[in-house]
This record gives C-alpha cells, sequence and structure tokens, in this order.
C-alpha cells in the first residue's frame, strides 16, 4: 500500500513539474506597413458595396483612433479631395447552415423489459434511442479592398480578406424549431468584420508585433563562481522581471554584473531582455553580442543567438516603420 501511495505522489510531482513552463517576458516591437516608400496620412473611406455589416465603418473607426506613442496615424476625412489616400471595397456575408442528427440512449425511458424468474424484480434490456437533430452553421465574411492613391488613382494596396467561424448546435431538450431558430448571421458576421478591419490596419499602416521571450532563472556554476546570496538574488530579480518590474530588475542585474566583472552571461542576457523589452533595440542587440562571447550552454547560446538576430531585425523594421509615421 505505501508503495501505491508513494507511485502516486510520484505522479502527481512530475504533473506539478511538467505544468510549470519556463517563465517569460512579453516583448512588442513596432513594424511598418505593406507599402513602401509611402507616408499616408490623410484618408477618405468610401461607401463599400454590399455593405450590410458596417466593415466601411469599421475600417473609419480603426483608421481614426489608431495611435502610435500616442499620436494619431490617420487623419479621416469626409470628402475625397486633398486626401492621400482613399479606401475602396465590397463586401459579402453569408451564412451557410446543414442539418444532421445524433444518437442517444435515453435512460429515462425502457423500450422493454426483461422479468427474473426467480424475482417478482423486472430490469430494462433495451431503453430507447433519441434521434437529436444538430445543425452545423458556418459565418463567412469576405471582404475585397484597395487602398488608392488620390492623385494618381494608382493602387497602393489590394488585397481579399476572408474571415469565418463555425457553430455546431444540438437540440436535445426541445423539437428542431426549423425556422425559428436565432442565428445571429448579422451579429457575428460584424464580429468577422471588425478582425478584418484590425488586419487591413496592420498591412496599411506601422504595427506592433508581440513575443514572449524567455527568462534565464538561473545561475549556471559551470560558468562563473557565485555564493547562495548572490544565487537567491538572482532568482529574486527573475521573479521581479516576470512582474515587468523593469525598472527594479535593470538596477539589481546592474549591481550583481558589477560583482560579477561583466563574466555572468545570465545576467547579461536578462539586461538584454529588459532593453528590447523597453524598445532599445540598440542596446540590446549589445548586450547580447556581449552574453554570446560568455556563455557556455548550447540551450542558453541558441536562446542569446535568437535575441541577436530578433533585435537586428526588429531595429531595421522600427526604422522602416518610423519612416512612415507623420
Amino acid at each position: 500500500m505505501k508503495n501505491i501511495y508513494k507511485s502516486i505522489l510520484f505522479l502527481l510531482f512530475l504533473i506539478l513539474l511538467t505544468g510549470c513552463g519556463s517563465k517569460r517576458l512579453s516583448i512588442k516591437s513596432l513594424h511598418p506597413s505593406k507599402i513602401p516608400n509611402e507616408k499616408i496620412y490623410s484618408v477618405y473611406v468610401e461607401d463599400f458595396v454590399n455593405d450590410d455589416i458596417y466593415q466601411s465603418l469599421k475600417i473609419q473607426n480603426k483608421l481614426a483612433n489608431k495611435t502610435i506613442e500616442g499620436k494619431k496615424v490617420f487623419k479621416v476625412l469626409n470628402t475625397f479631395q486633398n486626401v492621400d489616400a482613399v479606401v475602396q471595397g465590397s463586401t459579402s456575408s453569408t451564412l451557410n447552415y446543414s442539418i444532421y442528427y445524433q444518437e442517444e440512449i435515453d435512460y429515462r425511458r425502457c423500450r422493454y423489459y426483461r422479468h427474473e424468474d426467480k424475482k417478482k424484480t423486472r430490469k430494462c434490456a433495451e431503453y430507447y434511442v433519441r434521434v437529436i437533430p444538430c445543425e452545423n452553421r458556418e459565418y463567412n465574411v469576405q471582404t475585397n479592398l484597395k487602398l488608392l492613391k488620390q492623385s494618381t488613382n494608382e493602387i497602393l494596396f489590394a488585397k481579399t480578406y476572408n474571415k469565418s467561424r463555425n457553430i455546431h448546435q444540438c437540440f436535445r431538450y426541445h423539437y428542431y424549431p426549423y425556422h425559428t431558430i436565432p442565428r445571429d448571421k448579422r451579429e457575428v458576421n460584424i464580429k468577422l468584420a471588425s478582425l478584418i478591419a484590425n488586419e487591413f490596419l496592420d498591412d496599411i499602416s506601422p504595427h506592433y508585433k508581440y513575443w514572449d521571450i524567455e527568462i534565464i532563472e538561473e545561475l549556471n556554476e559551470d560558468n562563473l563562481i557565485f555564493t547562495d546570496e548572490q544565487s537567491n538574488r538572482f532568482e529574486k530579480i527573475v521573479e521581479l522581471l516576470e512582474k515587468r518590474n523593469l525598472d527594479l530588475s535593470l538596477d539589481a542585474l546592474n549591481k550583481l554584473n558589477q560583482e560579477f566583472d561583466n563574466k555572468s552571461y545570465e545576467v547579461i542576457y536578462n539586461m538584454a531582455l529588459i532593453y528590447e523589452a523597453k524598445a532599445n533595440l540598440y542596446e540590446a542587440n549589445k548586450l547580447y553580442k556581449k552574453a554570446k562571447y560568455l556563455v557556455n550552454d548550447l540551450d542558453d547560446l541558441a536562446l542569446i543567438n535568437s535575441g541577436i538576430k530578433r533585435t537586428q531585425r526588429n531595429l531595421e523594421e522600427k526604422i522602416k516603420a518610423k519612416s512612415q509615421l507623420p
């Protein structure tokens, strides 16, 4: 019995251990639009063809409220005269559904009973089977969008967007109301139109991309000599970092870095991660490269190389994005 309890406790320990993932820090980076060499500020949005789900209005609202670093990216006007670009589009909003059936044993209703010879009791030998009507609904919105340069009528950007949603519904407790179901076609497709507006906005304007980057959680005893007190401080800093206390974490890491005489790649990597989270990609890239020359762990080397490539790429993208802002 003791062995059984030990086995159960060991399994629970394994489950808890595997359930705890590595600590990560969320970062964002500014990226340019898909329209190179164009700076678009003033925009006019035309009424779209077949637009019964407010697609043009949603795009207009997204454009009008788009901000980066507290500044508006677009100026939306009610006339196409003297604007940089015009948005044109057409929308198709559909709902297709099909009926299918599921079978379910109804244990509340017995089809026939079996009587015991020696007892006066009876047992159900077979239950009724319920046939349950179900419906599969597929909502879909397709929007064709074009961004035209107003002065030349040149197509700066064009794309067809598709968003869909599937809903399966079964009617177990009432008769199937073929004609009275509120299938909410308009309500669902309006939400899909909002997703399309978000995607269109990311395509034609500078926007942020997001990552969850792994934090190095422990000092490597094969890499340098440290005390238990320094190890505990490092782990507490990691907890602060996970909670996005960036300034406190950076100050504490700087002190540890001085104590280790700039020889701990773990400390330097986490410092680089903080600078990346603060959008100081140039400093982050320098620190990642510095950490690379100190690392002797292959897994951590992969993390550092990824940081070098990511910050270099994102720095280039940020410069392009800044050039597109008004």
